[in-house]
């Protein structure tokens, strides 16, 4: 059994406007991918065209998404990393050797490259990619 296509949010909620199910099984990928085509020119939206626009990668992830199923990528969250600790205390500026998903985390980039430009060293991650990395 296949596992679902990790999709972009805005294309996922593109999908769900558009009444497509998560869980795939299309007889016809090709002909479903033309009617959405045609939908989204009709409301003219371009995240189909951003998505699929001269890149094959993602018109097969597209077709398999329709296959197989599938959901949201998971939102970055951002963390500090520096050597094998991660950030847990930002008021303290404390780090610690713990797992990703323990470490302190930011939705938005901006304020952990703030963070990490007032310390003068680390690096900005996105902690669900270094559990990903970890496995």
């Amino acid at each position: 059994m296949n596992e679902k296509v990790k999709l972009p949010k805005r294309l996922y909620d593109a999908l769900q406007d558009y009444g497509l199910p998560e869980d795939g099984n299309e007889s016809w990928p090709v002909f479903t991918i033309f009617d959405l085509c045609d939908y989204w020119k009709e409301s003219k939206s371009s995240v189909l065209g951003t998505f699929i626009d001269r890149n094959a990668d993602n018109q097969w992830k597209l077709i398999d998404a329709l296959r197989y199923g599938y959901e949201a990528e998971p939102e970055p969250r951002w963390g500090i990393k520096a050597g094998n600790c991660y950030m847990t205390n930002p008021e303290n500026y404390g780090f610690d050797d713990v797992t990703p998903e323990t470490a302190i985390y930011w939705v938005i980039k901006s304020y952990a490259d703030y963070m990490v430009k007032t310390l003068g060293f680390g690096e900005v991650v996105d902690l669900n990619k270094e559990v990903e990395a970890d496995d």
